[in-house]
């Protein structure tokens, strides 16, 4: 019995089995961290233009909305959250020249990879501008 319980036969391919599982699951969070940072850089692009763009038309309007609609078909889905410091319309989302005006897009995603679970991730993208039309 003794013999048996200090037989090491077999113990490479166990040692070999763990190694394989640990070396996947290292990839799966490699692979994770890659899309969520490459997600993240898309994110900025996208935000950098529709910030642009509402600060250069000097509203939240048509112009912003058919860019934002134009990026959705270009990229992927996501949701976007406007403010400003202060509307001269709020009617028309207007802002005054001079007047911050803040954009946040976020896109909901799930880290792939750890079977049958689902952990839910939320991305935020946020950027800034300074209006630069005034309106009479």
């Amino acid at each position: 019995m003794k013999k048996l319980i200090t037989s090491r036969k077999g113990e490479g391919y166990i040692d070999v089995a763990i190694g394989l599982v640990a070396l996947m699951m290292v990839l799966v969070v490699t692979l994770n961290i890659y899309s969520f940072l490459t997600l993240k850089q898309d994110m900025d692009e996208i935000c950098g233009q529709l910030i642009e763009t509402a600060a250069f038309t000097g509203s939240f309007g048509d112009e912003f909305e058919e860019r934002c609609e134009e990026l959705k078909g270009t990229f992927f889905d996501f949701d976007v959250t406007t403010s400003a410091t202060e509307y001269y319309n709020e009617t028309y989302k207007r802002v005054q020249l001079g007047d911050t005006m803040t954009l946040t897009i976020s896109v909901h995603t799930y880290v792939q990879g750890v079977g049958a679970f689902k952990i839910p991730i939320t991305v935020q993208s946020t950027r800034s501008g300074i209006s630069e039309k005034y309106w009479k």
